[in-house]
């Protein structure tokens, strides 16, 4: 059955950002199946404030229409709750001129809260609504330390994102943690739905190491590199990674390097100065993401415990594609910790056990083997579980069985 879906989210092709790339693939996907498919988006970049897109543009069946709105930026609060408010109102307004009896919108997180804009039009138009959770807010908020807003803001927030996610016909979760998190709030098992996020084997396979050029390039050819890759946001710890790197400074074969940027690489740098073994590298383009996700002979992902269930590390899924192995610094109950129990694919450590850490990297560099036996558990878990193909056609099984579950 043809559907008509309706998408929401804050950026969306030619825009590369995790949720945007993520939110194109099911898009396009859908669309090719004979779906109507229409995103109502900003005409924003992520990371080039500078560049404004079409208002208005059909590409591979999909119908975008972008809502101007104001561009403060995300590193000062109030502007960047201006910016949410403008992309709001411009949707809102959209969406309601565009739905219909019958149709499907779904909702991401980003703008948070979305789907408090969202669920009052779905149902004021007989419509059904589905929530795509890659966040959980406020939570996250309060878990990072944003301060300056009341508690009871905050408090006011949950009530009534909770409200909107029990109105709604699904909401798609990419954690077993974050679905445990949204049942304690109250929703119903039969309305909570697991897809976890994916990566494409056409943008990001692995690269022998002796083969890639950016070993050459960057002057690593002959280095154990231990990478991070991805954005450095409020929600990781560094401190950890930096003080293990002093501990293996007297290694010369191993190397950190540092490819992104985010809200803490200057604190990082700052940390990182008086060491040689640690790089930084800009973000490399979409096209070269095999090259530098297979950079690293092993991975760091980090992840402060407290954030644990309200969001996923999206850079998982592209290390585990290029078939390297990953060590995660955080908590063991974690969600990333769980799948690397199952998959058997890396180590967890604890936030500020440097020793432990910088062990686990020297026993990797002086043991090849073990390294080859994560390498090729990552791969395998990605292929089996993670692979773009089997989460979209779990997507478009949601999609067209969702009339036959609940009603507008």
């Amino acid at each position: 059955m043809k559907r008509n879906i309706i998408f929401l989210n804050r950026f969306f092709y030619p825009d590369h950002s995790a949720t945007s790339q993520l939110l194109s693939d099911l898009a396009f996907y859908l669309a090719d199946q004979k779906n109507t498919v229409t995103v109502i988006c900003s005409h924003q970049v992520y990371d080039n404030s500078s560049q404004l897109l079409a208002t208005r543009e059909c590409k591979s069946g999909v119908n975008i229409y972008r809502i101007k709105t104001t561009n403060f930026g995300r590193h000062w609060l109030p502007g960047r709750m201006i910016d949410y408010l403008s992309y709001f109102t411009g949707m809102s307004w959209r969406l309601f001129r565009l739905v219909k009896s019958g149709d499907i919108v779904v909702a991401k997180t980003d703008p948070p809260l979305t789907s408090i804009f969202s669920i009052c039009i779905a149902k004021l138009k007989r419509a059904y609504h589905v929530n795509w959770v890659q966040d959980l807010f406020p939570e996250v908020l309060v878990s990072v330390g944003i301060k300056g807003v009341p508690k009871s803001l905050f408090a006011a927030l949950k009530i009534l994102r909770n409200c909107s996610f029990r109105y709604s016909d699904k909401s798609v979760v990419i954690g077993e943690i974050m679905k445990k998190k949204l049942l304690a709030c109250g929703l119903e098992e039969k309305r909570l739905e697991f897809i976890p996020n994916w990566s494409d084997k056409n943008i990001i396979w692995p690269v022998d190491k002796h083969l890639n050029p950016l070993r050459a390039e960057w002057h690593l050819a002959d280095k154990f590199v231990v990478g991070y890759s991805g954005n450095m946001g409020r929600v990781h710890e560094f401190d950890t990674i930096i003080n293990a790197a002093k501990r293996l400074q007297n290694k010369l074969d191993i190397v950190f390097v540092f490819i992104g940027s985010g809200p803490q690489k200057e604190y990082i740098e700052s940390k990182a100065q008086s060491l040689n073994n640690v790089f930084f590298f800009p973000y490399q383009a979409y096209t070269a993401l095999s090259n530098s996700l297979s950079l690293p002979d092993v991975h760091l992902v980090s992840l402060i415990p407290g954030i644990e269930g309200y969001c996923v590390p999206s850079k998982y899924y592209g290390i585990i594609a290029a078939g390297r192995p990953l060590i995660f610094i955080g908590d063991k109950k974690g969600e990333i910790p769980r799948m690397l129990r199952v998959d058997g694919c890396g180590y967890q450590i604890n936030l500020g056990d440097d020793k432990n850490l910088s062990e686990k990297i020297v026993m990797l560099y002086e043991n090849q083997q073990a390294l080859d036996i994560l390498a090729k558990k990552s791969l395998c878990s990605f292929q089996q579980k993670y692979e773009k193909n089997r989460a979209l056609a779990k997507w478009s099984q949601l999609v067209q069985g969702i009339h036959s579950q609940t009603g507008p």
